[in-house]
């Protein structure tokens, strides 16, 4: 008796684990590139993800360049969620939440989904 209910606790375990978001250390293959947006709030605007990189280029106030610590991935309604968390030089760490529709290549920040970030073409 206690044996099966050692496995059913192990089952419940790894089932429950299954639950919580994807995560990984760099960034998917999918969402590495340069996005940009034609909504002229954003003319000068891009974001680049290398693997284990994010840089935001704001125009003249230069790009940003920051260390990737993890990915996560989380099924929503409106698609999957992805979380980049990286840290600026003094070692604080932020997160930037989007939604990538891999149908169409768009990327949606999770706070501004009206606008839609595409991979520029070099």
């Amino acid at each position: 008796m206690k044996r099966r209910a050692s496995v059913i606790a192990l089952a419940v375990l790894l089932a429950l684990a299954g639950c919580g978001p994807e995560s990984t250390k760099t960034v998917p293959d999918d969402l590495i590139g340069v996005w940009k947006t034609s909504a002229p709030k954003y003319a000068d605007t891009f974001i680049e993800l290398t693997r284990t990189t994010i840089a935001f280029g704001a125009g003249e106030k230069g790009t940003h360049l920051r260390s990737v610590v993890k990915v996560t991935k989380e099924p929503e309604a409106g698609g999957p969620l992805y979380t980049v968390f990286y840290r600026d030089p003094e070692g604080q760490e932020y997160k930037f939440a989007f939604y990538y529709d891999p149908a169409d290549s768009v990327l949606r920040w999770k706070n501004q989904r009206t606008i839609a970030w595409m991979k520029a073409t070099r």
